[in-house]
């Protein structure tokens, strides 16, 4: 919803739209944190230590961008502090930068693609370097460990796993989900963006011609998704 009020030329349902986010939002603010009755960004799910609850933190620092509201940017602030998973600090290690993604102790490719899209949001927000830093960082270890031939990443299921190393490995089951090649997409175009180092356009290339277009299923009958 945020990203169709980009293009939305209505103002009347923008303002609705940002008003309906912002409620959501507030629902979860009150229920979420470390106060009294609430419970952890990072204990609120029991899978990837909760690194799939903090990927929310993208749509909190757009929607603090919408509404100027301190509540809102106070919660991102929250979820960056927390870490991104339990008893784990992403984005210090990523800042650290001296072990790969696949080495965080959580491995949930494109969650943690999206939990740094949200870092890379709070960067432009709160204009502290160290946060740019971790992301490119991030991003450059995993175009050197995780990053396939044909621009995805995930032997193991959508998991960080050295698929760079273990690309030829042959595996009985998924591999590669389209769910990582479009995160990874949407990660280098705002990168691309705010660096203006070409190698993510030519990431999101590769991606895009190959593991993109290779996965695209263009028929909409039934029988291609029973």
């Amino acid at each position: 919803m945020e990203y169709f009020i980009d293009i939305c030329k209505d103002e009347d349902l923008k303002k609705r739209i940002i008003s309906f986010i912002s409620g959501c939002a507030d629902y979860i603010i009150d229920h979420i944190g470390n106060g009294e009755g609430q419970i952890g960004i990072n204990r609120a799910s029991k899978s990837w230590r909760g690194l799939n609850s903090s990927s929310i933190l993208e749509p909190i620092v757009k929607l603090y961008k919408l509404t100027n509201n301190q509540k809102h940017l106070d919660f991102a602030t929250y979820i960056v502090n927390e870490g991104g998973c339990h008893e784990i600090n992403l984005v210090e290690l990523a800042y650290e930068n001296k072990v790969l993604p696949y080495q965080y102790g959580v491995s949930k490719a494109y969650e943690m693609m999206s939990f740094f899209e949200g870092i890379l949001e709070y960067y432009l927000v709160t204009g502290n370097e160290k946060y740019k830093t971790a992301v490119v960082n991030f991003a450059n270890a995993v175009m050197e460990s995780e990053i396939s031939v044909i621009g995805s990443s995930g032997i193991t299921h959508e998991l960080f796993d050295h698929t760079k190393q273990r690309q030829t490995v042959r595996q009985p089951d998924v591999a590669q989900e389209t769910c990582v090649t479009v995160t990874w997409m949407k990660l280098c175009s705002r990168l691309l963006e705010i660096t203006g180092d070409s190698r993510f356009a030519d990431q999101m290339e590769k991606s895009f011609y190959n593991a993109y277009l290779g996965a695209l299923n263009t028929s909409l009958h039934c029988e291609a998704f029973a």
